[in-house]
């Protein structure tokens, strides 16, 4: 009976995710697809997407510093962070949060190398005509590499290319284990799928693209010497994006295909919570989010700037919806009960909307940093002048 009374008071309750969760799968989710579309110029060697691509990098390192603070806030105790790196590890091959916990320390660690390896020679010059304690943060930021000459540049390229080629499974690894958190519980009739991981990284690379579609027109604009938008790499991430949202749409359209008609028990809850949500998911999820943008980056469109920029605030937005109506939507179909769960986030303190907003306010204050010690502009600016490019 001792025992009995111990191993009952040891259990703990399930506790709900709150606004956290869905915001920190958007994060990584476009950190990911943001190191992907950098990779298409530094291991793939696709010229048009060179300009871009070392902003792309540091995106993807700005969002995955920021993403990790929301599993802070929802752990309610920051000392519980511990925990993650202290226990746990016998379930290692069976527990995709103890994944998590080594690719969210591999990862930003390979990104932010290669981030320095692609700037090495913008460092060398900068440490060349500096003097003092700023000549030695240059010298470190360049690895103690301070040479200029083409044995050197070689390096650069071949060491970029290494990390990439690592960094593009480790990407996708980074959010493809989220999916694997939500497709392993089998008691949620909604989350339990093997589809789920593909289809986070499909609606990933969706929200990534329309990230960049967002900020890089606004960088080009406000903070580059020409003060010049490049219409023609807007245009190509538009067409980009469309073909990730069929892909989403496709692995969408497996999933519900499957789940609803032939999940026995689970379909008729399947059934009733999107007939619960019909407006918002067909009209606002589906057609809004996803097939206009679509039909925008096929059709001559896409060539309109204040039109993409606007797609890519809605494709964003969209795929945040996703998250939201997956993580806490889920949540909220019932296993033992009649009548379907509500869930309303706080307006401040712990798990609100408050915090999201500081998150996001953090990831605003860290992108202006990044972009404040690395040179992005001059090497978007040389790769225009290489290929005698006047982007307009």
């Amino acid at each position: 009976m001792d025992t009995l009374i111990t191993t009952l008071s040891a259990i703990t309750p399930d506790r709900i995710w709150g606004i956290d969760i869905p915001n920190y799968f958007w994060f990584t989710g476009s950190s990911a697809a943001a190191f992907i579309i950098s990779s298409f110029a530094h291991v793939f060697g696709m010229e048009k997407y060179k300009p871009i691509a070392g902003f792309s990098l540091l995106m993807a390192l700005v969002l995955l510093i920021a993403a990790p603070l929301n599993l802070i806030d929802d752990l309610s105790q920051p000392g519980r962070l511990a925990n993650f790196f202290l226990y746990g590890w016998e379930n290692f091959p069976t527990s995709p949060m103890k994944w998590g916990v080594l690719l969210l320390m591999a990862y930003p660690i390979l990104i932010f190398f290669e981030a320095l390896v692609l700037y090495r020679p913008y460092f060398v010059k900068k440490m060349n005509f500096n003097k003092g304690i700023k000549r030695k943060i240059y010298s470190l930021l360049s690895l103690g590499r301070t040479q200029l000459n083409s044995e050197e540049t070689a390096k650069d390229h071949r060491y970029g290319f290494i990390l990439g080629s690592i960094g593009i499974p480790l990407a996708l690894c980074v959010h493809g284990y989220t999916g694997y958190i939500l497709g392993a519980v089998h008691g949620n009739y909604l989350w339990s799928t093997p589809l789920m991981p593909i289809l986070f990284l499909a609606s990933a690379m969706v929200s990534g693209t329309g990230l960049l579609i967002i900020l890089i027109p606004i960088f080009q604009k406000f903070f580059t010497t020409q003060r010049r938008v490049d219409k023609s790499i807007i245009a190509e991430l538009a067409k980009l994006l469309a073909w990730f949202i069929v892909i989403d749409l496709t692995i969408r359209a497996l999933w519900l295909s499957f789940a609803i008609p032939f999940g026995n028990e689970p379909k008729n809850y399947l059934l009733e919570f999107f007939t619960m949500h019909f407006n918002i998911t067909v009209y606002i999820e589906y057609i809004l989010c996803l097939i206009i943008p679509m039909i925008i980056g096929f059709s001559k469109l896409r060539h309109n700037l204040p039109l993409v920029f606007i797609t890519g605030i809605v494709v964003a937005m969209g795929v945040w919806l996703f998250r939201w109506s997956t993580v806490i939507g889920g949540q909220t179909i019932p296993r033992s009960m009649p009548g379907f769960l509500e869930y309303s986030p706080h307006m401040i303190g712990q798990g609100s909307i408050t915090a999201i907003i500081a998150n996001w306010l953090f990831f605003i204050a860290l992108v202006c940093l990044v972009t404040s010690l690395f040179p992005w502009d001059e090497e978007m600016e040389e790769h225009y002048n290489e290929k005698g490019l006047n982007h307009e």
